[in-house]
């Protein structure tokens, strides 16, 4: 795929390396951004090991099955299959970010939950400015009612009591009763903490 969009990919990469490619790839002003997070693998993945979620943004037209190979590295324990990323997709940031954090009213807003829950201080980035201005850009408006729930969840106020103020509407009383669930059981799971979540 040739793009000049923001591409989003899952690496397995160690982290030194990981780190040393994508400054590399700057310097050659392949890329001019780049942010990561590590993630623990989640029981409904499918998968049984951690994990990076790697947002980069291309200074130009970019191939991304050469950007791929870039990604390659010799894993000593297994030399036949070296580490490296998953295909790159096309990618926003703000559904990027916000998933990565596990954010509870963006999962909730997409009808999913997550065990591990992560915070703002654990991406790594090219930028650290620039990670902080394209978070604080990030328009909330379409989960305002997400909000509201959440914040109501913590006030206390049971899902009756929500739904007869009659902001929720009526053909959508079942998506909202499961995202008020969710949201529940998110809010109940991590009392509070922030970080991540390490036992049920």
């Amino acid at each position: 795929m040739k793009t000049t969009k923001p591409i989003s990919t899952i690496s397995f990469n160690t982290f030194d390396f990981l780190v040393l490619k994508l400054d590399d790839l700057v310097k050659a002003h392949i890329l001019s951004f780049w942010a990561f997070i590590t993630h623990k693998p989640e029981d409904d993945e499918g998968g049984s090991k951690e994990h990076i979620h790697l947002f980069c943004v291309p200074s130009k037209l970019l191939q991304t099955d050469d950007l791929k190979d870039m990604f390659k590295e010799f894993d000593p324990q297994k030399p036949d299959k070296p580490r490296g990323v998953l295909m790159f997709h096309t990618s926003k940031f703000d559904d990027w970010y916000l998933y990565c954090l596990h954010d509870s009213r963006y999962l909730a807003f997409k009808g999913q939950s997550r065990r591990f829950h992560y915070s703002e201080d654990e991406f790594i980035s090219s930028d650290s400015d620039q990670l902080l201005f394209f978070a604080r850009s990030i328009d909330l408006i379409s989960m305002s009612r997400f909000a509201d729930m959440e914040s109501a969840i913590k006030s206390g106020i049971s899902w009756h009591e929500y739904f007869s103020r009659g902001t929720v509407p009526l053909p959508q009383v079942r998506q909202f009763e499961e995202a008020w669930n969710l949201l529940q059981q998110n809010i109940t799971f991590r009392n509070g903490r922030k970080g991540h979540v390490d036992e049920l």
